[in-house]
């Protein structure tokens, strides 16, 4: 069951970052209570800055100034497309010689994990802000990988829903995943492309995982589906009139098209699928033995903690799993709903049964 309720944000009260790092006053002090060997850990951090990570170019500016702020030390973040940095990590780490510390990865973590080349961060969560779990939805800190050791969830959202043209398609018309597969429909549908990881495979293998493979086959090659790999231009075609249905679109660009004033758009909440649950690129893989291994938990237990989660959420306005980080602007639509069943893909027996059976198939069946 899924706890909704957030609750407030700490208090504005300000403190003192430990004076040795020259943090500056900020709000909440998320380090109260840290074991004496924190302190040692942040004074070997200073001889070590900066850390280094790498993920999604929205994540640089942001991540890089609040830890800054909140700890006093830098960050080195290298920003890149997913199977470029993806391939840069995992070469580094499997040849024993890792030059990034961090890498903000996918539900594909869980693989590294398996071959051993990533470091547990459940032993470097120091501070009770952190561990205690009652700060967690369901009151535990959540992994993908069974082992619950390598590869932390500290965000989830649901995904998988299909974005409409209300000006085609009437609120309250059009309410079951089958009903796309009606003739009125045929070429009026636009997808992320199934065929690639990312968020459109995410949904082709919910719909498989949902209703078989036969309907996948009727729905993106019997409807003539339209196949897209920017996400931008699939909301915008349904903005634009040019679709009245996509698949596999992302809220931040739906609420980015929204706030240009087209209210057009919806998400419905289809009766016979509610949706995924995913954890986007919110989890970390930690090479192991890290170039800089004090700075790197420095950053693990900054970023599992009120401030890091908030800037995080922030960003890609999706809900963080902490019960004291509130955002505004984030759509009720991506909000995990208590007594909802929900396809889980972020769990390593997803990764290691069910996806390379049907990624492989949906790519086979849509060859285009």
């Amino acid at each position: 069951m899924y706890v909704t309720r957030r609750l407030p944000t700490f208090a504005l009260g300000v403190f003192t970052i430990f004076g040795a790092l020259g943090g500056t006053a900020v709000a909440a002090d998320w380090q109260a209570g840290a074991p004496a060997e924190w302190k040692q850990v942040l004074e070997a951090a200073k001889k070590e800055d900066p850390v280094v990570l790498a993920g999604q170019p929205e994540l640089q500016k942001p991540l890089s100034e609040a830890f800054e702020r909140d700890t006093g030390l830098k960050m080195d973040f290298i920003a890149g497309g997913y199977n470029e940095l993806d391939a840069r990590f995992q070469q580094g780490a499997r040849a024993g010689k890792p030059t990034i510390d961090m890498y903000f990865a996918g539900g594909t973590a869980v693989m590294q994990a398996k071959d051993g080349i990533l470091e547990p961060v459940n032993t470097m969560l120091m501070l009770p802000g952190v561990t205690d779990t009652k700060n967690w939805i369901g009151g535990f800190i959540k992994y993908e990988d069974n082992a619950k050791k390598h590869v932390i969830i500290p965000s989830e959202y649901v995904h998988g829903w299909p974005l409409f043209d209300a000006n085609k398609i009437k609120p309250g018309t059009l309410t079951k995943w089958k009903d796309l597969l009606k003739p009125e429909f045929k070429g009026k549908i636009a997808a992320y492309d199934p065929t690639v990881p990312g968020p459109g495979q995410a949904v082709g293998m919910f719909l498989a995982a949902s209703f078989g493979m036969d309907y996948v086959k009727a729905l993106y090659q019997g409807q003539d589906v339209k196949l897209v790999r920017n996400p931008r231009q699939l909301v915008e075609w349904v903005a634009r009139g040019t679709y009245p249905i996509a698949l596999a679109a992302l809220a931040t660009h739906i609420e980015a098209f929204k706030k240009e004033g087209l209210i057009n758009l919806y998400v419905p909440q289809m009766e016979d699928a509610a949706g995924i649950l995913l954890g986007g690129s919110s989890l970390i893989e930690v090479a192991k033995n890290p170039p800089h291994p004090n700075a790197i938990k420095v950053f693990v237990n900054w970023y599992m903690s009120q401030p890091g989660q908030f800037v995080y959420s922030n960003i890609w306005k999706v809900p963080s799993r902490r019960l004291d980080v509130k955002v505004e602007g984030i759509p009720d639509y991506v909000v995990p709903k208590d007594g909802m069943k929900y396809n889980e893909q972020y769990t390593e027996e997803w990764y290691t049964t069910f996806r390379p059976k049907f990624a492989a198939e949906i790519t086979k069946m849509i060859d285009r």
